[in-house]
């Protein structure tokens, strides 16, 4: 069961600050690595090509869980439709907001799993909100 929404003109949330804070160093530090690739693998197009998307879509993976799991807060916050699918740039907020983003924003407002055994997201969601980021 989800908390109940929080009036909109309070002050952001720590654990939606937390979980921005925790996946930008992951997405920077991917984008950092994509970048050095070149040094460590400029003269092999095959190493180079490997190992650059797959720090890239490790990258993108993480963004993706990153707005996904801020789609699904601002949704559960009764935003407006229309507006969240502004905001997001998309006409589909569902393709953001998936299972496991869904359990990631648990994990962090401390909602109960549905499920028996705890999902990987919604306990990696808690450990982001009891620590900060």
């Amino acid at each position: 069961m989800a908390p109940a929404p929080l009036p909109a003109d309070e002050g952001v949330p720590p654990e939606l600050l937390a979980l921005v804070t925790h996946h930008c160093r992951h997405i920077n530090a991917y984008l950092a690595r994509a970048q050095h690739l070149k040094t460590l693998h400029g003269d092999s197009m095959r190493q180079w090509q490997r190992l650059v998307l797959y720090a890239l879509t490790d990258a993108l993976a993480h963004n993706h869980l990153l707005v996904g799991t801020l789609a699904a807060y601002l949704q559960r916050q009764d935003l407006d439709a229309d507006l969240l699918r502004r905001y997001l740039q998309s006409p589909d907020p569902d393709r953001y907001i998936t299972r496991e983003a869904v359990q990631h924003l648990d994990g962090l407002t401390g909602a109960v799993p549905e499920e028996a055994a705890e999902p990987v997201w919604t306990g990696i969601g808690r450990r982001i909100a009891r620590d900060g980021g």
